[in-house]
């Protein structure tokens, strides 16, 4: 989970390119932590989020943020994420909440695979979608498809 919150994080910041010009390429990601992960019922969890940003721009919004898991192509977790706020100018520390939810008919069991050599990082990828605007409104909807897991693991 702390890997998968990594990766809806860091694509977070990755979409705010899309809503602003000068000093987009400054924003980043300074600290990320896993303050709690709790189970939801039997096919879903919780989680609370704590995420460092450095941000040299405007204010801005992520909104709309899904994040679809996949494990060898099938769809495993939805994890969705609620609205993010960060300040203008800013070096803050964020509490950002994540909830997940287990696809109908993916076997949760798979992902023991993961601790055994029968299943890789490389095997993983994500999709995401979220919206990055101004806090005017103006913004627009981002969508990224198949990012393999290893892959933005080893770039970070």
């Amino acid at each position: 989970m702390k890997k998968l919150t990594r990766i809806l994080l860091l694509i977070c910041v990755l979409t705010l390119s899309a809503c602003s010009g000068h000093g987009v390429k400054d924003i980043a990601v300074t600290s990320m932590r896993i303050v709690s992960v709790a189970p939801n019922g039997t096919s879903g969890l919780t989680a609370l989020i704590e995420l460092g940003l450095h941000n040299p721009t405007v204010g801005f919004e992520v909104t709309n943020l899904e994040a679809v898991v996949k494990v060898r192509g099938d769809e495993a977790l939805l994890l969705t994420a609620d609205q993010l706020m960060v300040q203008a100018r800013s070096d803050k520390m964020y509490n950002v909440p994540v909830k997940g939810q287990i696809k109908d008919g993916f076997n949760p069991f798979q992902l023991l695979k993961l601790f055994s050599n029968d299943l890789t990082t490389k095997e993983l990828t994500i999709d995401v979608k979220a919206k990055a605007a101004l806090r005017g409104g103006v913004g627009k909807n981002i969508e990224i498809k198949d990012l393999v897991l290893e892959d933005l693991l080893e770039s970070k």
